[in-house]
This record gives C-alpha cells, sequence and structure tokens, in this order.
C-alpha cells in the first residue's frame, strides 16, 4: 500500500472506478480540468453521478435522473439541521409521513401529501434515505436557466451532498436508493411488465432525449418496449394509444404499434391499418404501407389489400365495388398516396370511387404538386370531376310520414243536446 493511499484512503477515480463496474455502467474520467463521471443505466432511466462547485465555491456530489413526470409531481427531502437555509418552493407544504422518527429527523416538503405519503411508505426507500450522512433528495423540472432544458413533462431526481463522496458503500447504496426510487414513482412499486395502464404511461411518455456534457436520458427505447408489451398483452384496451403514435416520425415506434395491432387482432384495429395502406414513409426497414398490408392479410383483409394494390398500380376499376365497409379508411389511404410515387393513380381511384369527401385533400395535394407535371394534371382533373358530380342535383332526401303527422280533421263536438228544441209533449 503506498503512503499516500495508506494517509488519504483510495482515490476518488480509484472508488468511482470500483462503484461503476459494480453498477454495471461506465466511468468517464475528466482528465485534468473536466469532472470524473458515472453512468449506470437502470430500468427506463440513466443515472449519472458527478461531482460540481457552486458559486461559493462549495463542491458537492451529486445524482441526477431525468424521468417522465406528467402528474408534476415534486418534492423535497434533506435531514433537519442540513440546508436549514432552503427556503420552501411554490406549492410546497411540510409534511409528516406518520414515522415519527423519521418525520423528526428529516424535513419534508412536497406539493401532493397523499404521493409523498406514499413514496415513504416504502421502507427500502427509507432505509437507503437513512444510510446518508448528508442527504438532499428532491425532484426538480430543469437544471435551471442556462443548463439542460427538459421535455414537457419530463423532471429530474436529484441528490446532492456536500464534499467528494469516496465511501464505495455509500455510493452504491445511493445507486439503489435512485433505482427504487424511480420505480417507486414511476410504476408505485409494481411489477410492471404486464401491467397494461403503465405500459400506456409509458407508450404515451415524450420521446427524443436529453443531453448535457453526457447523455442523461433517452425516451424512445422505453416506447418501443412499451409498444412490444402491449402487443404481448393483447388488450383492446391499448388500440386508442398504438394507433395515435402511427403518426410519430419515430419509425421503430411505428413499426413495433403495428405489429401491437396486429398481435391485438380486434375488429377495431382493422380501419386505421387500412387507412396507412398508402403510405410510403419508413417503418424499420420497411414502408409503412407493406407492414400494414401483411398485418392486415393475416387479420382476414387480404381480398381489400389487393384491391388497394391494384387501385395503385393503375386498376382503379377494381376498387369501386371493392372498399365494403371501410369506404372512408380506403380513401384516406388514396389521399395519402397522392404525396407518394402513385400520385396519378391515387387521383384516379378517388375519382373511380366518386369520392366527393376527398376534394379537400386533393385541393392540397395540388397545391403543393407542380400543376403542370404529370401528377399535378391528374389531380387536377380529378378534382374537376368530382366537382362537377358534386354540383349534380340530387333527389332530395324523403322521410317516412308517420300516420300520427298527417292533418286530421278538427274534432266538430256538434250542437250541445241540452240546447236542442224537445217535441210537446200532448196530453192523453
Amino acid at each position: 500500500m503506498s503512503l499516500l493511499k495508506a494517509l488519504f484512503g483510495p482515490s476518488k477515480e480509484m472508488v468511482w472506478r470500483q462503484v461503476a463496474e459494480q453498477m454495471q455502467g461506465r466511468f468517464v474520467g475528466g482528465g485534468v480540468f473536466g469532472t470524473d463521471v458515472v453512468q449506470a443505466k437502470t430500468g427506463d432511466w440513466i443515472i449519472t453521478l458527478d461531482t460540481y462547485t457552486d458559486d461559493d465555491m462549495n463542491t458537492y456530489t451529486r445524482l441526477r435522473a431525468p424521468y417522465v413526470n406528467p402528474e408534476g409531481f415534486f418534492f423535497t427531502i434533506y435531514r433537519s439541521g442540513f440546508f436549514t437555509g432552503l427556503k420552501k418552493l411554490l406549492g410546497m407544504q411540510d409534511i409528516e409521513v406518520g414515522d415519527p422518527r423519521f418525520d423528526d429527523a428529516y424535513v419534508i416538503q412536497g406539493n401532493s401529501e397523499h404521493r409523498v405519503r406514499k413514496f415513504c411508505e416504502n421502507g427500502r426507500i427509507r432505509e437507503l434515505i437513512d444510510s446518508q450522512p448528508r442527504i438532499q433528495l428532491r425532484i426538480r423540472d430543469d437544471e435551471g436557466w442556462f443548463k439542460t432544458k427538459f421535455p414537457e413533462g419530463v423532471d429530474e431526481l436529484c441528490f446532492r451532498s456536500p464534499g467528494v463522496i469516496k465511501d464505495l458503500v455509500q455510493l452504491e447504496n445511493l445507486f439503489e436508493l435512485f433505482t427504487e426510487s424511480l420505480h417507486q414513482l414511476c410504476h408505485d412499486g409494481k411489477a410492471y411488465q404486464d401491467d397494461v395502464n403503465l405500459q400506456l404511461r409509458r407508450l404515451r411518455a415524450p420521446g427524443g432525449r436529453i443531453e448535457g456534457k453526457h447523455l442523461l436520458w433517452q425516451g424512445d427505447p422505453p416506447r418501443h418496449d412499451a409498444a412490444a408489451a402491449l402487443g404481448r398483452l393483447k388488450d383492446p384496451k391499448a388500440i386508442g394509444a398504438l394507433v395515435s403514435v402511427l403518426g410519430r416520425d419515430d419509425t421503430v415506434l411505428r413499426a413495433h404499434a403495428i405489429n401491437a395491432l396486429e398481435n391485438i387482432a380486434h375488429p377495431d384495429v382493422i380501419g386505421p391499418l387500412v387507412r396507412l395502406l398508402g403510405d410510403q414513409r419508413g417503418a424499420a426497414g420497411k414502408r409503412i404501407q407493406d407492414r400494414v398490408a401483411d398485418a392486415l392479410r393475416s387479420l382476414g383483409e387480404g381480398e381489400l389489400v389487393d384491391n388497394v394494390r391494384a387501385a395503385l398500380a393503375g386498376d382503379a376499376y377494381r376498387i369501386r365495388d371493392a372498399v365494403g365497409p371501410y369506404r372512408g379508411q380506403v380513401i384516406d389511404a388514396f389521399v395519402g398516396a397522392l404525396y407518394g410515387t402513385s400520385p396519378i393513380q391515387a387521383a384516379k381511384a378517388l375519382e373511380e370511387l366518386h369520392a366527393i369527401e376527398a376534394l379537400p385533400g386533393l385541393r392540397e395535394a395540388l397545391r403543393r404538386a407542380a400543376t403542370r407535371s404529370l401528377a399535378g394534371a391528374a389531380i387536377q382533373a380529378s378534382i374537376q370531376e368530382l366537382e362537377a358530380r358534386a354540383a349534380l342535383p340530387r333527389p332530395a332526401q324523403t322521410r317516412e310520414v308517420g300516420a300520427d303527422t298527417l292533418p286530421r280533421v278538427a274534432d266538430d263536438p256538434g250542437p250541445a243536446t241540452e240546447t236542442l228544441p224537445r217535441p210537446v209533449e200532448e196530453d192523453t
């Protein structure tokens, strides 16, 4: 053992490298002028350990982990006697959680007494908080005016303590505290893999990334995983949420959502999938329309797929009597195809369907197309044909007249019998 190690203990870098190994994370050395960082992924979250120095030249150890917080729940927990200069944030109140020893040892503030109590009901979280000699654990909405900004609905769980923590067990406990806390905050401590409602929450979360000096959060992989899980769980209540992400820019998410709808195999998934038969955007290595066609075939709609595809290949005459109950969705598919590689065929198919309701979509496509192009000319011709059809007189809709609505002869009571002249009685 070297003299320096005997005098001062192991270096911060040595301990932090051990922490990274224990957490199956990574250590990023800061060099001479930078800051060492440990990052570890747990569940949907990235936990980042580093140090920073404030304006008064005080150094702190901190952990951070952005997470999805749609309810806007905030709290602060710190030991009594430490951080006593902290002001109560707007909307925060002092809260007792019902554990006298814990309430005496800590100042607890939050904007929801129920949520704070539920969070602190977790005995392991209380134990891990107790394991820290100094602690400030809180949720904040971003990292300040000049630092990293978070997407709407994303906030950050943050820990800080004065000085540089070099105790291996203390740091391991901090990572476990964050893992347990995030699981409690986001999943209510439940095993969420088979919980449809929690998977729906993950699916509806914002996508994208949060990056500072290091990647702090990735929103897309959890959404991909949630879509796949909802397909595995096959609960029809997920259909609306899965349909809502089909228009997102995330091509992998679209592919997972299409596969999930196919797996759910409910009649309500067919219409939304039919609408995408003209969509040529990408979906994880394939076009959306190709993935949708495969899904619809497995759901028993192969004939409809063949007819739509034939129309987009130039056989528009086949489509008029072939759409069945999905006329509106097929029209939407052809309107979508106006922006792909077969706009001429899509315009002719809409004309063949007498799709007057597609006129707004055709006019918008014409506005974007070059009017002198072949596509523009075909769209213009379809617009003229459909406008002429829309102007044709149509028979008024007749309504069956109920017997109770026919005019009736007014009731004539006739003269009152008591006023009529009566015959004179003859004397006998």
